[in-house]
């Protein structure tokens, strides 16, 4: 009997104790896109992994997003709801000050990942406890083409890793990086001039340690949506501003590079290769903005304050001319060919790995 009351009383105890923590936390911002908010919110709630947390904020969407929203009310799922909206920045401010994880993943609205991604992270975490981040292998998505983002080893140093970003050999989108908590909040919220915001984090953390890789394609980055002009944000984002913060970021990344003892060979190449990096980022929002909706007039305003970010090299000026001289319908045309293309030579579905 006594036994039977020391076992009920341990019980007791243990229902009292605290819920631990939550490993990762997933957050959703959101604006005006009820259509598409289900399909990430569903996503994080099927994760085979019950170490998370699900947080929705709807940044004061004018939509049916309200109600979206009540439909997972009871789900395990943290929502929020502003009267005003505020700049993503800010609201991706306030996401991380509200998460009660160790890690952070941040997903679009329009994005969505797949069940085992939490669980493969934090795996990969637990493994390597040195990581910065981690980033999963990603499918982007041009309208029904699906294009393998390229992705690196398991796990390499944070310079590797900054270097091969340059050289075009590693594709990171938010939707597919998970870093600290703590680490986020140290760093401070990412300026309202920004509009770059993952590669504003990734860059900084990437010299805080190693970067971890795992390359199975677990995340969906929808950045560009059937029967639909662009509305993916940084899209429409003018070409000049983009420029500039890609400049910065550049420049940012090899300063710490230097700072961290980066030897004359790699901060040359990485000078080099920063520079057409840079060139081809603003040829493609050209490109993008056009497809979104911008005039050509427009477009065509904004080359003489760009043409200094620019640099020889036929692909960027064939970008270029296309963004300034086609109809936006054969502009969009062309790069669903495009992507097409790249999703065959890279494997249509499966990782694309660039050591």
């Amino acid at each position: 009997m006594g036994n039977l009351s020391l076992s009920y009383t341990s019980q007791c105890q243990l229902q009292k104790e605290p819920p631990m923590p939550p490993r990762l936390t997933i957050a959703i911002p959101t604006l005006n896109r009820a259509d598409l908010l289900p399909r990430a919110i569903e996503s994080a709630l099927v994760q085979t992994s019950r170490d998370i947390e699900i947080l929705v904020s709807d940044n004061g969407s004018t939509d049916e997003t309200r109600q979206v929203i009540q439909r997972f009310e009871g789900r395990g799922v943290r929502t929020f709801s502003h009267a005003r909206t505020m700049s993503a920045a800010q609201h991706g401010t306030f996401l991380m000050h509200q998460a009660q994880g160790e890690f952070f993943l941040g997903l679009s609205d329009d994005d969505y990942i797949e069940p085992e991604f939490a669980a493969e992270v934090i795996a990969l975490f637990d493994c390597h406890p040195e990581l910065s981040f981690v980033y999963t292998g990603c499918a982007v998505h041009y309208e029904d083409c699906q294009v393998p983002a390229i992705v690196g080893p398991s796990v390499e140093s944070g310079m590797d890793f900054i270097g091969a970003h340059y050289a075009d050999r590693r594709e990171v989108s938010w939707c597919a990086c998970v870093t600290r908590v703590k680490d986020l909040r140290e760093i401070g919220p990412q300026p309202d001039d920004r509009s770059i915001g993952d590669m504003f984090f990734w860059t900084k953390l990437a010299f805080r340690g190693s970067v971890g890789c795992v390359p199975r394609i677990l995340s969906h980055y929808i950045l560009l949506r059937p029967q639909k002009q662009n509305d993916n944000v940084s899209h429409g984002t003018a070409v000049p501003a983009w420029g500039r913060e890609s400049a910065t970021l550049a420049r940012e990344a090899f300063a710490a590079a230097r700072g961290a003892g980066a030897s004359a060979t790699y901060l040359a190449q990485l000078r080099r290769n920063s520079r057409r990096h840079v060139a081809r980022s603003v040829a493609n929002q050209f490109v993008w903005t056009r497809v979104r909706g911008t005039s050509a007039f427009k477009a065509l305003s904004w080359l003489p304050a760009c043409v200094p970010l620019l640099c020889f090299g036929l692909d960027i000026w064939m970008r270029l001319a296309a963004a300034l001289l086609l109809p936006r319908s054969l502009l969009r045309s062309l790069l669903l060919r495009g992507a097409a293309r790249l999703a065959k030579a890279r494997g249509h579905g499966s990782a694309y790995v660039h050591a």
